[in-house]
């Protein structure tokens, strides 16, 4: 009886189900130092994000010695992202396929904090809004300064954030997803090296949104509830320059779950082509329509 080779196995099994080379295990150790711009060591946080099979994020303490280690695999490639208190985050990209020991060397530039309101078209500050600084920087990884702070940052009752450790001297924008608007940005700014006073910015909502009420029912006519519901808005209102942003996608690809009632409420969906769809263990209903800008829609979904 022959003996099993089970590494030729596992490539045939890859195989099998479509999957290539990559699909196999690539340890890499990634081995390097977290530093300010002038060489300062800096005690902070090292992010490995891996997208394959599915985004993966793993968070590592830095000590006040700057270095690290860490073992990894380099899978579908790494985005390695590295932060501190009082300075701007930094990344850098393992491709794919990388093994053995990776040096990774990197020297956070000085921040500054960013503090605004977001307000409507009357001038009023608006409430709980999403806030989020998007870099420009074409040559680079795009940082993902959504994961900084563990919670969403928000406005308050007037309208005002306070955006901490904002790069200094690199071009960005503040992205804003507000309820029952369509998302926005801000101008483009660049934060001087200057102490003193905090930058200010102010960020007006022009457009709103529509709102899309779905009730799911089942073949007798009896309110379904939680159900699972999608909205899915044309993307070609998502202009190319905003496509780098964590939130404005969001507005685009909506999930909710729906009342006992049967109902579930979509707000601040982007105007133009609509779907939206339930799916159940044994059928999928969709409905497609068109909302302009305020209008509130009601869509009756029947599953069988």
């Amino acid at each position: 009886m022959k003996k099993l080779n089970f590494h030729r196995l596992a490539q045939c099994v890859a195989i099998f189900f479509g999957l290539t080379g990559a699909a196999l295990a690539e340890p890499v150790e990634i081995v390097g130092t977290l530093r300010s711009a002038n060489g300062v060591p800096l005690s902070g946080q090292i992010s490995i994000f891996q997208d394959v099979p599915q985004l993966i994020a793993t968070h590592h303490t830095v000590d006040k010695t700057g270095s690290f280690k860490i073992s990894s695999d380099s899978r579908g490639g790494l985005v390695i992202h590295g932060s501190a208190t009082r300075y701007a985050s930094m990344e850098k990209v393992i491709p794919s396929g990388s093994t053995g020991v990776v040096r990774v060397d990197l020297a956070l530039p000085p921040a500054r904090d960013l503090q605004g309101r977001v307000i409507d078209s009357l001038g009023s500050g608006v409430p709980g809004a999403a806030v989020r600084i998007r870099y420009h920087e074409p040559d680079k990884p795009v940082r993902r300064v959504s994961f900084d702070d563990v919670e969403e940052q928000r406005t308050d009752g007037d309208g005002r954030f306070l955006l901490r450790d904002v790069g200094i001297g690199v071009p960005l924008v503040v992205d804003v997803l507000a309820p029952d608007y369509v998302p926005t940005s801000s101008r483009q700014i660049r934060l001087a090296a200057r102490e003193g006073k905090v930058d200010e910015i102010v960020v007006s909502l022009e457009k709103q949104g529509a709102s899309v009420v779905v009730q799911v029912l089942d073949k007798e006519d009896q309110a379904v509830g939680d159900a699972g519901v999608t909205l899915l808005a044309d993307p070609a209102g998502l202009v190319a320059s905003d496509r780098g942003s964590w939130l404005h996608p969001r507005a685009f690809r909506q999930r909710g779950v729906t009342s006992q009632l049967g109902n579930v409420r979509f707000r601040g969906v982007p105007t133009g082509r609509i779907i939206v769809r339930v799916k159940t263990a044994d059928s999928v209903a969709e409905q497609r329509a068109v909302v302009s800008e305020g209008q509130e829609l009601r869509v009756t979904l029947r599953i069988l």
